[in-house]
């Protein structure tokens, strides 16, 4: 057992009481890694709490414990441990950041290459294609108890940042975890339907939206598109339902990079998704110029100012990524 995996063991078994967080607007791997701790430490017999400044995605609401997930609350509170989980910086679990008081210990546990390792204790894997399979390793190497309910919330977390284990950051060792998550008896078949095909109707006319206004540029190499306030509105979809949409674009045969652009319900605000089919094309780094980050296939920022000035600056910058790649 490695030196940082043994602290956080015997943290977990001879601290009290503990607070996982992870990112606002959290996506599968969030969700599945933060509830998989929390199965795991109230197994323990500690006192856990877990919050969110978003709400559980509709469709991570079938996970067990999903609904122990709450927004932080008005008054600081303490704990003995703080957990951040799948967060690559402090400043993205939001208002939770305000409202810890007292803590003794200060755990980071990440596979984002551009983890800022802002934790007293940090255990950053970036060649883990999910943090679920981060939590995954430390449960087996800590000897904590599997249980179904935990193999649920991993199996969940790992599938839905590997692409359904389609990506290329898929490892054997995230494979060899799947099948040892399945032998604990989860229901594969139900957790990806209501993972893969629950969405609802808006989100189909939201894509249906998105699809239209999406475009190509630098020799069809790049699929951008935009969603705005408006089509928000006009569809009734939610925030939550882009996740998967830029999937579409990345998959245009030739396509390289797709992006896409969204309007936040902020006014001036912009969030950037960064998505590479090419492992020479290094979008983190893209993401990086801009204050965000991510993976080197997958990454992220958030921009103030107006659209079409945000959509230049981004499209030149994978520009000079496709060029520095030699494509």
């Amino acid at each position: 057992m490695s030196d940082v995996v043994q602290q956080i063991s015997e943290l977990f078994r001879s601290q009290d009481t503990f607070l996982v967080l992870t990112h606002y607007r959290p996506d599968g791997d969030a969700v599945g890694s933060q509830l998989a701790l929390l199965l795991t430490l109230k197994g323990l017999g500690k006192t856990v709490e877990v919050w969110n400044d978003d709400a559980v995605p509709a469709k991570f609401r079938f996970l067990p414990a999903s609904d122990l997930i709450t927004r932080p609350p008005s008054e600081p509170k303490d704990f003995d441990v703080v957990v951040a989980i799948d967060t690559s910086t402090w400043q993205r679990v939001g208002t939770a950041a305000q409202r810890i008081g007292q803590r003794k210990y200060f755990i980071n546990i990440d596979h984002h290459v551009s983890n800022e390792k802002f934790g007293e204790i940090n255990w950053i894997v970036p060649e883990a294609p999910a943090s679920g399979q981060i939590v995954f390793d430390l449960i087996k190497r800590a000897g904590f108890p599997l249980t179904r309910d935990i193999a649920t919330c991993l199996f969940a977390a790992i599938s839905t940042d590997t692409g359904s284990f389609s990506y290329g950051s898929t490892t054997a060792a995230s494979l060899r975890a799947a099948a040892e998550l399945v032998d604990t008896g989860i229901n594969v078949g139900e957790i990806c339907r209501q993972v893969y095909e629950s969405y609802p109707y808006a989100r189909l006319m939201l894509l249906q939206k998105a699809l239209a206004q999406l475009q190509l540029a630098d020799q069809k190499r790049i699929a951008y598109t935009w969603v705005t306030t408006e089509m928000f509105e006009e569809s009734g979809a939610k925030r939550e339902d882009t996740e998967g949409l830029i999937d579409y674009a990345r998959a245009i045969e030739g396509v390289v990079v797709a992006i896409l652009f969204e309007e936040l319900s902020e006014p001036g605000k912009f969030r950037v998704s960064l998505r590479s089919k090419n492992p020479k094309v290094d979008v983190n780094s893209v993401a990086r110029r801009f204050g965000g980050g991510g993976h080197r296939e997958a990454a992220g920022a958030r921009f103030s100012g107006e659209p079409h000035e945000i959509e230049r600056k981004v499209l030149a910058a994978v520009s000079e990524a496709l060029a520095a790649a030699g494509l």
